[in-house]
């Protein structure tokens, strides 16, 4: 049945007068190249547009009302000033759908890094099939490119979708961006999990504080009867603790923590567990590599544990969870060299995975670049982190979005440092096959950063057909399962 007008305005609590009532509303969106008849167009300022500006094409495609943050010219169709109207947007989405998180076991996950992993280790603990994720991957695949949090109509929507298709849980990525622009302000959680806290997006956010400020509004926003899991070795989970309002379960390996592990054990085909919890303990091989991967599945075993998975069949589950597109994906050559293609893109992540192969492989070669468009002060950060850890360097773009891609490779080397050395190769497919070339047998990886699951690069405005791993195979390197992947080191 086609909602109303009158129904979503009652909804809402916002006045509406009889004559407006009656119109059909058959969306609700804040993109006027979106709109057909019957959608609530919302105008609010964006980061690079003001919506306002829109408000005569999203007319002219039909819009059946309009939702603005100032007096526009809408002709004869109902309008709405309101306050804010990326608050209103999640608003009269979440009305238009009928509210569908309420009807679902609803997760966020936040965090700096491994926000996807978790999100599908969660999937994976609770029930693939009977679970909806909204993320890197999932957005990319609906269509919706280079977004972690997509729009609340959208999120809206999905969720909907899922409660239609009776699916019992949502598990989405809470960007900070997300979180601060209201794209999930009508989403009731069940669930809040936070990853860890590190240098990303502060071209947006000005200071790592404000980051994190963001990245708390979900665990402020948390109802008291929901649960929020905290990484005990990230110190800004003590703030996060103060704002929370419900139930707190943390985790930890090197810290104290209410679901514990120890590293027991640890090689190319994943990481060997302790894990305790009150009186219950497992020891399970988990298909994740180094802290921050055990890390990342501890977040969802607590996850799961807090949707009430009973610690039995998660902890049975924990050995099969999914290898996730983009995060260390394994290929191998026939003469035994291996390659991973890896989302990092950050310094702490970055580091992370190069700490890993390095206690791994004998001989380390890299392949990365940095965004355009985004923090730069991380650049050097990453280059020193590279010269650190590997063999070989190789600097390419990645996503250089409307930057020069030989001046972000200038900021980026300048992090280099002796008697470390950098090659330069800004087209990306070249790179790859001259590190290819740099590899040898078995004990040398080829480690390809930054673009992990993408299929496209950014360049000017234009998303260009690219896949690191496409470029992979197409040099002789096969995808190796999980399973398969012991014996890839020396």
């Amino acid at each position: 049945m086609t909602p109303r007008l009158g129904d979503l305005a009652a909804d809402l609590g916002v006045p509406c007068p009889p004559d407006w009532a009656r119109v059909e509303i058959t969306g609700v969106s804040d993109d006027s190249r979106t709109v057909s008849p019957g959608v609530v167009f919302v105008a609010h300022r964006g980061t690079h547009d003001d919506g306002h500006a829109h408000v005569a094409d999203a007319v002219a495609r039909g819009a059946a009302a309009v939702v603005s943050e100032r007096d526009v010219e809408v002709g004869d169709r109902p309008r709405f000033v309101v306050a804010d109207g990326r608050v209103e947007l999640a608003r009269w989405a979440a009305a238009f759908y009928g509210r569908p998180t309420q009807r679902l076991r609803t997760v966020g996950v936040t965090g700096t890094n491994g926000k996807t992993s978790v999100c599908h280790f969660v999937a994976h603990l609770v029930g693939p099939e009977s679970t909806a994720v909204v993320g890197t991957v999932e957005n990319l695949a609906r269509g919706l490119r280079a977004l972690t949090t997509p729009s609340s109509p959208a999120v809206q929507q999905i969720a909907r979708e899922a409660v239609d298709q009776g699916k019992t849980t949502l598990v989405l990525e809470a960007s900070s961006i997300g979180l601060e622009q209201h794209r999930l302000d009508e989403v009731a959680f069940d669930v809040g999990v936070f990853t860890n806290l590190t240098r990303d997006h502060l071209d947006l956010h000005g200071t790592l504080d404000a980051y994190g400020a963001a990245k708390a509004i979900l665990f402020r926003g948390l109802a008291p009867s929901a649960v929020a899991v905290l990484n005990a070795d990230d110190p800004y989970s003590d703030t996060l603790r103060r704002a929370c309002r419900c139930r707190v379960v943390s985790y930890g390996i090197q810290h104290p923590a209410d679901l514990k592990a120890d590293v027991v054990a640890e090689d190319a085909s994943g990481v060997a567990l302790s894990i305790r919890q009150g009186g219950a303990s497992a020891r399970v091989t988990v298909p994740v590599h180094g802290l921050y991967g055990a890390s990342n599945a501890l977040a969802a075993l607590g996850a799961a544990l807090a949707l009430g998975v009973p610690w039995s069949v998660a902890t049975e589950r924990l050995p099969s969870l999914p290898a996730v597109a983009g995060r260390w994906n394994l290929f191998r050559r026939a003469d035994g060299a291996d390659a991973i293609v890896d989302f990092a893109h950050t310094p702490d992540g970055l580091l992370q995975i190069l700490s890993v192969v390095r206690r791994i492989y004998d001989r380390v070669v890299i392949v990365f670049g940095c965004a355009g468009g985004s923090d730069r002060g991380k650049r050097a950060e990453m280059g020193e982190i590279a010269s650190r850890f590997a063999d070989v360097v190789v600097l390419t773009q990645d996503n250089p979005k409307y930057e020069d891609p030989e001046a972000i490779l200038d900021e980026i080397e300048a992090g280099i440092r002796p008697p470390s050395h950098a090659t330069r190769i800004v087209d990306r497919r070249e790179a790859i096959e001259d590190a290819a070339c740099r590899v040898g047998g078995r004990g040398d990886i080829l480690l390809l950063a930054g673009k992990g699951h993408e299929t496209f690069q950014i360049v000017r405005g234009e998303f260009l057909p690219h896949s690191d791993a496409a470029i992979l195979e197409s040099l002789g390197f096969a995808p190796v399962l999980p399973e398969t992947a012991r014996g890839g080191s020396s």
